[in-house]
């Protein structure tokens, strides 16, 4: 048995555009860029991660992650929205031995090992565990046993909703976890501003 953690991230300097509008450009860089590092080394952190790769179309991102000792995947031809880059990386992970993958989002300032511990504990008695973001529509957190059992519908604002109903077309057993730790992503200005005044 192995599991995997995948994150999906843009080019550093492509991240963080909502905030532009209080953040300059180096700025944005530099915040994608740390709360990256911090899922990273959450990952590291927990016990039940065997691997960590990252998909990303930035040559840049992939070769930051390769000397933080990653794997890291490229985005597929074309221009793929985030679903069909995170399958085709998925894939390429089953492939290459996964049984279990934990999808997490890059901007998660407040996750722990002990978030990623309880959603690798859940995955062994269910095919899919999802962990939706504050406002309980996108999700921050996907894990699936194994890697290919349900299709993506991440890049939209109700994925949460939109894997349940996915889910269930296929007949999957699904849990959904509530996490303080893995609901909280840097997104907008009012994000930026709870985050900085922790």
């Amino acid at each position: 048995m192995s599991t995997w953690a995948l994150i999906p991230i843009k080019g550093f300097d492509r991240g963080k555009s909502r905030l532009s509008e209080v953040l300059s450009p180096e700025e944005r860089e530099l915040l994608a860029r740390e709360l990256f590092e911090h899922v990273v080394q959450v990952l590291r952190e927990a016990p039940n991660v065997d691997g960590i790769a990252v998909v990303s179309d930035s040559p840049n991102a992939r070769d930051h992650a390769e000397r933080l000792g990653l794997l890291a995947l490229s985005d597929p031809p074309g221009k793929p929205g985030l679903a069909r880059v995170v399958d085709d990386a998925l894939r390429q992970l089953a492939n290459r031995g996964a049984t279990k993958a934990i999808v997490c989002m890059s901007d998660l300032p407040d996750l722990t090992s002990d978030d990623i511990a309880s959603v690798a504990r859940a995955l062994t008695e269910v095919e899919v565990v999802l962990v939706p973001d504050r406002l309980g529509q996108g999700t921050n957190v996907i894990a699936l046993a194994p890697p290919t059992v349900l299709p993506s519908c991440l890049g939209h604002e109700d994925s949460l909703l939109r894997h349940l109903a996915r889910a269930r077309e296929l007949g999957l057993t699904v849990n959904v976890q509530l996490s303080s730790g893995i609901a909280f992503d840097v997104d907008d200005p009012v994000d930026l501003a709870r985050f900085r005044e922790r």
